[in-house]
């Protein structure tokens, strides 16, 4: 049976947390993905920062062997990302265990990530490449998918969980919907899209934790 479990991490343990230091009100969103040796983690979301000014900041980053803008929204951009398979930390790790990454969000303080493996040896394999590269991650939840717990029921993290409830008390999936994004963003103070992505990924957990998908 597949497991959930969300880590955290220093903003300086994972290879954009420097970003930070010149845009400490920005959030990065990592794309969800099954990260390889060739393909790991390469797509991520830069908000609340004018793009020209973090591609200035990504091209100091030793761990990227490059990157693509692939799209310009004004004051966030998506980037693609081609990382340098020699510079080993946190993202050799997540590859070694095979992890899948469902959410992965950074900001000044911490990273926040939530994976699913199909084993808990994976879990166990990761904590260990952690300790053994002293990488400080801290545990949040572990649960298997389907099993109902407080926090973290159904695979959602506690933000999503607050996202997909909000819209439903305001009346989102109503017919007409009696809200929008726009709105519902506002309450949360947060950006659109970031809403947007959390509704979304929320709703997929939801889905892979409560019905058969297989």
């Amino acid at each position: 049976m597949s497991t959930i479990a969300t880590f955290s991490v220093p903003a300086d343990a994972f290879p954009l947390g420097h970003i930070f230091d010149s845009f400490p009100e920005i959030t990065i969103e990592i794309e969800q993905v099954v990260p390889t040796n060739h393909a790991i983690l390469p797509y991520f979301w830069v908000r609340e920062e004018p793009v020209e000014n973090v591609q200035t900041t990504l091209e100091a980053q030793g761990a990227l062997k490059s990157y693509t803008l692939v799209d310009d929204l004004g004051d966030q951009g998506l980037f693609r990302a081609e990382w340098d398979p020699d510079v080993e930390g946190i993202l050799t790790g997540i590859v070694d265990a095979k992890l899948t990454v469902l959410s992965a969000t950074g900001t000044e303080d911490e990273w926040k990530f939530e994976f699913r493996a199909e084993d808990t040896n994976q879990i166990a394999e990761f904590q260990e490449y952690c300790a053994d590269h002293d990488i400080e991650i801290t545990l949040g939840h572990i649960h298997s998918i389907g099993a109902r717990t407080d926090e973290g029921a159904h695979g959602l993290t506690s933000e999503q969980r607050e996202a997909v409830l909000l819209a439903y008390k305001n009346g989102y999936y109503e017919t007409p919907p009696e809200t929008n994004l726009g709105e519902l963003a506002e309450e949360l103070e947060i950006a659109n899209q970031s809403f947007s992505d959390r509704l979304r990924r929320g709703t997929r957990n939801l889905i892979e934790g409560t019905l058969d998908v297989t």
